[in-house]
């Protein structure tokens, strides 16, 4: 844990520096009387992180986005977790300086957080990995983590992935997301996308222009079933969709849940989150 005062340089580059962008929002929301997602963790971070944040302030990124995305994804999951039986640990890829786990995590057993070493070095100089709460050097593109949260996961794991799966192509994801239901059966992922329209208009105002944003889904995640292959049991009636937008600024998030069955022959998995699919 970092000393009081003392001024830490995050030392990030590409694709991980852009984990400062929604930290600096959350801190940015908590000077409102009544805001968006409490998280006063997030305000202490950013005052101890030696970082120009006012460059994001200067390029109009909007605070309200990163806020509701994040608000809507500890709902999605709370209820998950509230509907599961036996208590189900979490597995969180890509929190980058996040703290949903002190948020919303105080009873989930097990709360593994993985993420670039880079990242997780930093990371562990504000949040402690102690208690419920363990952290994982790795990219989730690797296997290295799969191990060590079997390790921890006596039953099948919920997966989030929040602001992650934008970076890495559509082929990886759909890799990644077979990985997961041969590694994991039985188990849940929610993560958030957005249409192909809006990727572009991000890619155009992204305020860091070391990072470009990759993965898009048609609305209501309509090609995920696509994908199945025969090993990626997705069919529409296992993805569970909640869609938020801002009228104001024309942007679409679509945060999906997947469940995985135990095998390919089990029932239907019934509505987690959002508005069952047709």
């Amino acid at each position: 844990m970092s000393a009081v005062g003392e001024q830490i340089v995050p030392g990030l580059g590409g694709v991980p520096e852009t984990l400062l962008i929604p930290l600096w929002a959350r801190a940015a929301e908590q000077r409102h009387a009544n805001p968006i997602i409490h998280d006063p963790e997030a305000s202490r971070i950013v005052a101890s992180l030696d970082y120009d944040f006012e460059c994001f302030r200067k390029k109009r990124v909007e605070v309200e986005n990163f806020c509701i995305r994040a608000c809507v994804m500890d709902q999605l999951v709370s209820g998950i977790l509230k509907q599961s039986s036996p208590r189900r640990n979490v597995v969180e890829f890509g929190p980058g300086l996040d703290t949903r786990c002190s948020r919303i995590g105080a009873k989930v057993p097990h709360w593994l957080e993985v993420d670039l070493p880079e990242v997780i070095s930093l990371r562990s100089r504000f949040l402690r990995a102690t208690g419920n709460r363990t952290m994982v050097g790795g990219s989730m593109l690797d296997d290295a983590w799969i191990e060590a949260i079997r390790e921890k996961c006596d039953v099948p794991p919920l997966f989030i992935a929040e602001g992650v799966f934008y970076f890495f192509s559509k082929e990886q994801i759909r890799e990644f997301m077979k990985r997961l239901s041969v590694s994991f059966p039985g188990s849940d992922l929610v993560f958030d996308a957005v249409s192909s329209w809006y990727l572009k208009l991000a890619n155009l105002r992204h305020p860091l222009s070391s990072s470009r944003l990759q993965f898009s889904l048609r609305s209501h995640a309509a090609e995920i079933p696509e994908w199945d292959a025969g090993s990626l049991p997705l069919s529409p009636e296992r993805i569970h969709v909640s869609e938020c937008s801002r009228l104001d600024s024309a942007q679409s998030c679509c945060c999906a849940g997947f469940a995985w069955p135990r095998s390919s022959s089990s029932g239907d998995v019934s509505c987690l989150a959002g508005t069952e699919l047709s």
